[in-house]
């Protein structure tokens, strides 16, 4: 899937996110912590997400605490290669 940075994802869905609070210095994930995965509410902005210009930017995109989580793993139905079709879907119920 190939994202288009509107951000819908990171708005709109219910989804288990890294807590801020638990990103050690290196940029790993504190395994110890039995809060470093906090549930996000759908319509609840994440706390990762920023904006440049009109695009949406994960602040941890590129740390390792972001390895294997829901939002990396996060795909659709359709081929590898296709755009996202999250904003399309969204739109068109409303939100």
């Amino acid at each position: 899937m190939i994202c288009l940075r509107c951000g819908k994802c990171c708005q709109l869905l219910d989804i288990f996110i890294v807590n801020p609070s638990s990103i050690l210095p290196d940029g790993r994930l504190d395994t110890k912590d039995p809060w470093a995965m906090i549930p996000k509410p759908a319509g609840e902005r994440c706390p990762h997400l920023s904006w440049e210009s009109d695009l949406a930017v994960c602040t941890i995109h590129h740390l390792p605490c972001y390895q294997g989580t829901p939002c990396q793993q996060f795909e659709q139905v359709g081929p590898e290669e296709a755009a996202c079709i999250t904003k399309g879907y969204f739109e068109i119920h409303g939100r």
